[in-house]
């Protein structure tokens, strides 16, 4: 009897730790996200006169045909470890990744003031987790930006 118990114990412990790896082993969904250094003059372009997110006139878009495909976006404010502040301006790509395609894609990020032109070339890997996206390159208005920092 001792035995059955100490082989069902045994039993249950593998087929939990195998279901807490699986588990774990989810990848992110893409997302695609742009910082700006909140001291930078880029920065001033995104706030309002009270100093404040403007969140009424931003808008991250991609062109389909003639007409304007708009992403859901969220701010928020990060700080790094060296003390810099940046503000997020990010979406998740929930149902439809028209982003990473493999190709370049262009996507334009407006303001009240702005519309910056976004080139993204990325594209999904898949690893034994699933799919997760891979940035080549980034470039905003046809310049060359350093791991999606609009304003370093």
């Amino acid at each position: 009897m001792k035995k059955i118990l100490c082989l069902t114990t045994l039993f249950l412990l593998i087929a939990c730790k195998e279901s807490k790896e699986e588990y774990i082993c989810s990848p992110p969904l893409p997302t695609f996200s742009m910082w700006i250094n909140k001291n930078s003059e880029v920065h001033k372009e995104f706030i309002n006169e009270r100093g404040n997110i403007d969140s009424t006139h931003i808008a991250l878009y991609k062109q389909v045909d003639n007409t304007k495909k708009n992403y859901p976006i969220r701010f928020l404010y990060e700080t790094d470890p060296r003390g810099n502040t940046y503000l997020h301006i990010g979406t998740q790509l929930w149902f439809e990744n028209d982003v990473y395609t493999g190709k370049t894609e262009t996507l334009y990020l407006q303001n009240a003031i702005k519309t910056y032109k976004i080139e993204v070339n990325g594209y999904m890997e898949n690893d034994k987790c699933g799919e997760y996206a891979v940035t080549n390159e980034i470039r905003v208005d046809g310049v060359k930006v350093e791991n999606h920092y609009l304003a370093k």
